[in-house]
């Protein structure tokens, strides 16, 4: 019996180890479970109380409202970064891309430790 590892072989069908997200262009098609991935923008931010655990909680919507404010209840998922106090770069007003698994959260679509990327937004000066 040999110590060295078995040789990995690549796989043949096209199919990545990993489960696929599925794209939203907009929050409305959001499912109420699954794996997803969205571009959207940061709402808000909330931070947990000083003597409970470590969490950063962003709310993500499809685009920002105006300065007038909002008119009505619109499509959003929370992000929730569990065991963080600050997360860098995560702020209201920032484009993000986030994927990860969505599950319902007191009837609030949310995602636990997302994985995120900030997108830059360019200002036509």
């Amino acid at each position: 019996m040999s110590c060295e590892p078995a040789p990995l072989s690549a796989q043949l069908d096209g199919r990545e180890s990993r489960p696929a997200h599925r794209h939203l262009d907009s929050l409305s098609e959001l499912p109420d479970k699954g794996r997803i991935e969205h571009i959207g923008y940061i709402q808000s931010v909330s931070y947990s109380a000083p003597n409970t655990p470590p969490r950063l909680t962003a709310v993500v919507v499809d685009q920002l409202a105006a300065a007038t404010g909002r008119q009505r209840t619109v499509a959003h998922v929370k992000l929730l970064f569990m065991g963080q106090k600050q997360v860098p770069g995560i702020k209201p007003g920032v484009k993000i891309k986030y994927a990860g698994m969505v599950a319902p959260v007191d009837q609030v679509p949310s995602i636990f430790n997302p994985r995120y990327l900030i997108v830059p937004v360019s200002h036509g000066l």
